[in-house]
């Protein structure tokens, strides 16, 4: 397979395959400010109301190809074309396989509605800011949300695959789930969120003679703790594993609560695995990690079940 820049949505492709007038193309991305890179500089352009260009008649893939993102690609690694819209690559395969071909419009919006909340965390990792498509939530995770959204997404796409495709269309596309894990593995590994940076920067610090509340100085006492404790590789490796297996075995609903639960005891146990369970800052640094990655188990338990609300 080979990536088509120019492809923003199976629904579009549609219209396009009609050759209606292209001021009758009404574009998705209406609105949308993003950012191109042109003889080496950054500009931000916002797109307008109808696919046509904001130079002459330039198609959807030339404006594309400004795209930092597409500029630092890989040629052998497909999702770092579309890092910050993965779905896109998916979506594009199910098109080109005509698997969309016996769809309604409506039950092609909610395919490919699936499948962007499902890469949606992983999206959030793009190294460059680049262009935007359809991004549903870009806030950046912290590492550990990641290796979280790398198990569960996977097993997710898989899932899809399994509930909807048959044949050589399954076939390829778990060929590329394949491709995308290989894609997300090492920036879920090596990934770190600013605010997880400046917390071990700090906690290598020595202490300001400042005063503090009760409250604010139990705080740094308890994210110095985090920012000191150090994963190494193989430990990072193993928790994306147990996270896998987890995942894997969701068969419905109920299974998925459970599967959260333990995921969830399994991601603190993680997270603070450097503080006593007998330390004063122990419950403390749980409620902290708890609350940030609240967001991320809230939108996997809506991918998971917008994938049997599909069916």
């Amino acid at each position: 397979m080979k990536i088509d820049l120019g492809y923003i949505g199976a629904i579009v492709a549609r219209n396009i395959a009609k050759k209606p007038s292209v001021y009758e193309i009404k574009n998705p991305l209406a609105g949308k400010q993003v950012e191109v890179i042109r003889n080496g500089q950054a500009y931000k352009l916002t797109i307008s109301d109808e696919i046509k260009q904001i130079q002459g008649m330039m198609t959807m893939e030339e404006f594309f190809q400004k795209d930092i993102n597409v500029q630092n690609a890989d040629p052998s690694d497909i999702f770092s074309y579309r890092p910050q819209d993965q779905w896109l690559v998916f979506s594009q395969y199910l098109h080109e396989s005509k698997y969309f071909d016996s769809l309604s419009n409506e039950e092609v919006k909610k395919v490919e509605s699936i499948l962007q909340h499902i890469t949606d965390g992983m999206d959030s990792l793009a190294q460059y800011a680049g262009i935007n498509l359809f991004g549903i939530s870009k806030e950046q995770p912290n590492s550990y949300e990641a290796h979280l959204e790398l198990a569960s997404s996977t097993a997710a796409l898989q899932h899809f695959s399994d509930t909807f495709l048959s044949g050589d269309v399954k076939k390829g596309f778990d060929q590329l789930i394949q491709d995308y894990v290989r894609h997300n593995t090492k920036k879920a590994m090596n990934h770190q969120s600013v605010e997880e940076r400046f917390i071990a920067a700090r906690a290598k610090i020595r202490p300001l003679n400042a005063p503090l509340t009760y409250q604010q100085s139990r705080e740094l006492s308890m994210t110095n703790k985090l920012g000191k404790t150090v994963y190494t590789h193989e430990e990072i490796e193993s928790v994306i594993k147990k996270y896998q297996e987890m995942f894997e075995g969701i068969q419905n609903e109920e299974d998925l609560s459970a599967v959260l639960v333990k995921a969830k005891e399994q991601l603190l146990s993680f997270v603070t695995k450097g503080i006593s369970p007998r330390d004063i800052d122990y419950q403390l640094a749980r409620d902290f990690v708890a609350q940030r990655a609240d967001d991320t188990f809230k939108r996997i338990e809506n991918y998971w079940k917008m994938i049997w609300q599909g069916k």
